[in-house]
């Protein structure tokens, strides 16, 4: 069995990315992802969410790895980053694979570059959520229950009235509409925060946020949020628990 450390942003992808792991066998170890500190937005176009990664890790019972960037970091230096991610997972966890949320794949190349840079590290590569459109993977967390909070929108793309406001059927309703009408929203045309999900032992509830904008997106900051503890649905091998 594959022990999987899954990269993790703490919106939609990465977290149907480590449903669809868990539900294929994979035993989750970790999660793992950047810490940009004060140039995050500028790095990766979000904005930072390390506590509510360390939450969201808390309410699935697994670690969160947080790699920071540190000097001369560069996005684009996929291999790098990729091997970053892959040492501190092996030690933290001793993870031999590596979960990705990418679904489009324009950063970086096709997934085989991310396969690439993953075995340089001695890691494999998974990619379970590659080709899923927007309306599948808002429809899959809808029947998953997945509760998803938008928290970042290209204005040009998709309307600002859906900031702050979760990912339910009256937003799947709209980008289907937009769909049929020949204006299709991509999934990075919108970033989203988990709040609730079968996996979590509870869930995040946004307390205090803040706007923001970088070039033609919207924004909001979650400057502060509290956890909700409840009963886990799914465990993530993928059983549910009764």
């Amino acid at each position: 069995m594959k022990k999987c450390a899954v990269i993790y942003s703490g919106g939609k992808d990465s977290h149907l990315a480590l449903l669809e792991a868990a539900a294929a066998g994979a035993e989750i170890g970790c999660l793992v992802g950047f810490d940009g500190g004060p140039r995050h937005i500028e790095y990766f176009n979000d904005s930072r969410k390390t506590k509510i990664i360390e939450a969201h890790a808390r309410l699935l019972g697994i670690p969160a790895v947080i790699v920071k960037t540190g000097p001369g970091f560069r996005v684009k230096a996929l291999s790098r980053n990729v091997g970053l991610m892959a040492d501190a997972a092996r030690e933290a966890c001793g993870a031999d694979t590596l979960v990705t949320g990418v679904a489009r794949c324009r950063c970086g190349g096709k997934i085989d570059a991310w396969r690439k840079a993953a075995a340089r590290a001695g890691f494999g590569l998974s990619a379970p959520v590659i080709g899923f459109d927007l309306v599948y993977a808002v429809r899959l967390c809808l029947k998953l229950g997945v509760r998803a909070l938008i928290t970042g929108v290209e204005v040009k793309k998709v309307d600002k009235r859906w900031l702050g406001r979760e990912m339910g059927q009256e937003f799947l309703a709209y980008i289907i509409a937009e769909k049929n009408a020949g204006r299709t929203i991509d999934g990075s045309d919108l970033q989203t925060l988990v709040l609730g999900s079968p996996a979590f032992a509870g869930r995040i509830i946004p307390v205090r946020l803040g706007r923001g904008a970088v070039g033609g997106q919207k924004f909001l900051k979650v400057n502060d949020f509290k956890v909700a503890r409840g009963r886990r649905r799914r465990s993530l091998c993928g059983r549910r628990i009764k």
